[in-house]
This record gives C-alpha cells, structure tokens and sequence, in this order.
C-alpha cells in the first residue's frame, strides 16, 4: 500500500514545525516547503528549497496526495486588532497571495486535498484586516473544489513562550497573550467556546489526525473538535 504523500508549507514556523513533528511518527511521506534547509528533519522527510516571491516558482511544486499549509504571519499581539496601512501589503502577500498560489497550483498538478491554518473568527466581511484576509482566503480556496478541504480554525495558540526560548527570542507580546488566554479561558463558555486559547501540540495532533482521514467536501475544525 503506497503511502500518503504530505506536501508542507510552513514546517519552520510555531504550528507548522509542530505539524511536522506529529507526522514525524506516521506511515507517511513528507516534503517540506521552506525558503532555505531546515536542521533536524524527520527520517520521513525531505525538504524542497522554495523561492515563495517569484509566481513562477509555483509552477514547480511536488505532487503529493495532500496539502497542508501553515503559513503565516509573525504578527504582534495587538497588530491582529489594528494592522498598520504600512504593514498590510507584507501580510497580505504572505498571509494571501502565497497561500491562495500555492492551492492553485496545487490544484493543477492533481493534488485532491488541502488543509489551511486559518482564524477563529475568520470573515470576508469583517473590518478587521487580520480576519477579513483569513476570510477571502477560505472563501478562494472552497471555490476551487479540492475533493477534500480542511479549515482549522484555531483562537490563540498556546505553547509560544518555549518556542520563543527555544530560538532565543523573547517577545513581550506573547508573554501577554498566553497568560490573558490562561485567564479568559474559565470564562469562554457557550458561543464563546471557539475562542478558548489551545496548545499548539493539540492543534498540530488534530491537523496530523485529519488530514489522514478520507473526508470529502469541505470541513470547519474549531476548539470544540481539536481534542476529538
């Protein structure tokens, strides 16, 4: 039985390096897609050095069985409430542009299914620039009707303070966010269920879990399914 074939984009990253990471212990190939090597890849992985600003760099992507994209972003805590106008056009290049050419071509070579890491809270419609880009980009990616689509919709993810260590990188704004989602968290109940803050390592268990499982059509995963 042949095995399922990932295609990675974002393995360096807070969730994508964690994504990895659980792929690492299953019956899978995987090739990572970086702008340079990355250190320390699993025994089933490879990685694909990838130039994600020239458009014509998207015409040569690996085939694979599925697609899984972690891009994004190394926002401020409070840049996802007010983007600076001078700030916009970097995220959206990253946050849409790259994802939105990666499904696409994609979706030329034959991959049948896609995972995307998007936002709780992620509206086309929305006045907020952060949750307005997720929701273009979900919006465009359903259009293309991938056999499978996978939408993990995570609020705040946990777990950034070591990741931060790890690298040598101490950022005051992810000292406030973990503990203010540590706080809220009793509190986040009924409608607000969604917007409970979840360890990145849940996150990146349920995004391992299904995107092995043969779904079809389009699926929304939240707080409320990252444990099941």
């Amino acid at each position: 039985m042949n095995k399922e074939k990932i295609l990675l984009v974002g393995a360096s990253g807070f969730a994508g390096h964690h994504v990895l990471q659980e792929l690492s212990s299953k019956n899978v190939e995987v090739t990572t897609l970086s702008r340079k090597s990355l250190p320390g890849l699993p025994l089933n992985t490879k990685n694909y050095i990838f130039n994600f600003t020239d458009i014509d760099s998207y015409n040569e992507i690996p085939l694979a069985d599925h697609l899984v994209v972690c891009l994004g972003s190394p926002l401020k805590l409070w840049d996802l409430v007010y983007l600076k106008k001078s700030d916009i056009p970097k995220f959206i290049a990253l946050d849409k542009d790259c994802v939105i050419n990666l499904a696409k071509a994609a979706k030329k070579i034959g991959i049948k299914k896609i995972s995307i890491v998007s936002a709780v809270g992620a509206n086309s419609q929305s006045f907020n620039t952060y949750l307005k880009t997720k929701g273009r980009v979900e919006e465009e990616i359903i259009a293309m009707n991938f056999e499978s689509t996978n939408i993990f919709r995570p609020a705040h993810m946990c777990g950034r303070i070591d990741w931060e260590k790890s690298k040598n990188t101490y950022r005051f704004d992810v000292f406030i966010g973990e503990y203010i989602s540590i706080l809220t968290k009793p509190f986040m109940i009924g409608s607000l269920n969604d917007f409970k803050g979840v360890d990145v390592k849940i996150l990146a268990k349920s995004i391992a879990k299904n995107i092995l499982i043969k779904n079809t059509g389009v699926q929304y995963f939240t707080y409320r399914n990252f444990n099941n």
